[in-house]
């Protein structure tokens, strides 16, 4: 990717930010009308399905967004082919090739990020993104989480994510530009003892990751068994809560930046300097809280307006936003939520030989993928025992292989391969949990966190 080209449109995203709250709403209207001329030419999927409801080209005048109606995952993945608006992009096509190809640096037919997730609902997904909407998905983040300016050393910058495959938090870490940052990969499958060991040799200026995983290293710094002094920590790809902040915040003495992000966007929003919530970047959004006025929490409808490759138009999501009754002090014309709650799954943790214990980060199964899985759930059944339950559409006996692969090579990074026995289950569903009424990823053997003093 051109970095000219870059650095142009992180200037127009920077620009943006100055906008006054009534300005930026009429750049998200005109967006979401660029999109959906662009849909009705070039996505067969949306051209059909809002014919049904009468919404044509020559209709778009003075349509509003609640009038369209909504999809969700299971209506994206069946109707995948149709649903890109580019015809050379395939469901099956990127299924082959993520089959051949776990290098998240390789990019489906030279062009396309894709990545991959099940995510909090089990249910596997694809999402699809084009180089236009990648960098503006870099711009976000770069210039509105990471605050790049061009400096004359490179930034030193670590990030401890699920490293090996297609998922979208390595190759996000992975395309910043070499030219302003020096890159260090760190892998939350990897033993600890490792990630401390390389960590402390790095010393970060900029450290990111996963908020179990940098509360897992803050634990460690606390305890004198990492010494590093990053000037700024990002946490995304869960749910950041108080006691992780809290944790990072003491044993790093800075608080972390709250980057919201997910396949279905690299950069929702984050939180600014002043920590008051998240700003949800609406100028390349759409954010409809279902049952949320007044600042009452409420379910997100989402509208990507930045990804014409593989739009998502009212795509309904699991996570919930509270909005803010007041406004941030920092200026930012942008919606702000006091609180977003994605799913929060606990790390398994489980017992070797030796007496000693190490964890699989929930991630490990969350970005499962496979043709013909529907649906999965991790169940740790003992100290050494691990229960996959998985819903098929057939090819069971190759999926099972396939799911305890990647299961198993997590298993051998961290050593516990030889100590843990992987069994499978084929069910019809997998329910909710009884006591929430919430589906979950993984189920943790009691108790699920490690005694105090107990070092993995």
């Amino acid at each position: 990717m051109s970095i000219t080209r870059l650095l142009g449109t992180m200037w127009r995203v920077g620009r943006e930010e100055r906008l006054s709250r009534c300005r930026m709403l009429e750049v998200q209207k005109l967006r979401l009308r660029r999109l959906l001329e662009h849909v009705l030419s070039h996505s067969t999927f949306y051209r059909t399905y809002y014919r049904t409801y009468g919404i044509t080209a020559d209709k778009l005048d003075g349509l509003e967004l609640r009038h369209l109606p909504p999809i969700d995952k299971q209506i994206v993945m069946e109707h995948f082919d149709a649903l890109v608006c580019d015809p050379a992009i395939t469901r099956a096509g990127i299924e082959r090739f993520l089959h051949d190809c776990d290098d998240p640096g390789v990019r489906y037919k030279g062009v396309y990020h894709v990545m991959h997730t099940s995510g909090s609902t089990g249910q596997p997904a694809l999402f699809v993104y084009g180089a236009g909407d990648w960098r503006i998905a870099q711009a976000l983040v770069g210039t509105r989480v990471l605050r790049y300016r061009p400096t004359l050393g490179r930034i030193r910058y670590a990030f401890l994510v699920k490293s090996c495959g297609h998922y979208a938090g390595i190759q996000l870490a992975q395309s910043a530009s070499r030219l302003g940052f020096k890159r260090l990969v760190l892998s939350i499958d990897d033993p600890i003892d490792r990630t401390l060991e390389r960590l402390q040799r790095f010393q970060p200026h900029l450290l990111g990751g996963y908020p179990s995983g940098l509360a897992m290293l803050a634990e460690q710094q606390l305890q004198g068994n990492l010494r590093i002094l990053p000037r700024k920590i990002i946490a995304s790809g869960e749910h950041l809560d108080r006691g992780a902040r809290a944790l990072i915040e003491s044993a790093f003495a800075t608080r972390p930046v709250n980057l919201y992000a997910a396949s279905e966007s690299l950069a929702f929003g984050a939180s600014c300097p002043h920590h008051k919530g998240i700003h949800l970047f609406d100028d390349w959004h759409c954010f409809e809280i279902d049952g949320a006025p007044g600042g009452a929490r409420g379910r997100l409808t989402l509208t990507n307006l930045y990804n014409y490759t593989q739009p998502l138009i009212r795509y309904e999501m699991t996570d919930e936003i509270e909005l803010a009754d007041t406004p941030c002090p920092c200026g930012w014309p942008f919606l702000l939520a006091k609180d977003v709650t994605g799913r929060t799954e606990e790390r398994l943790w489980f017992e070797k030989a030796d007496g000693t214990r190490d964890c699989i980060h929930p991630a490990v199964i969350a970005t499962l993928y496979t043709p013909g899985l529907a649906k999965l759930q991790a169940v740790q059944t003992g100290p050494r025992e691990l229960l996959l339950r998985l819903k098929t559409t057939g090819r069971s006996e190759e999926i099972i292989l396939q799911v305890k692969r990647e299961v198993a090579k997590a298993l051998r990074q961290k050593h516990l391969d030889r100590d843990i026995s992987i069994r499978t289950e084929i069910v019809d569903e997998i329910p909710n949990d009884p006591g929430t009424g919430k589906y979950k990823l993984v189920v943790p053997y009691p108790p699920a966190k490690l005694p105090a003093g107990n070092t993995p």
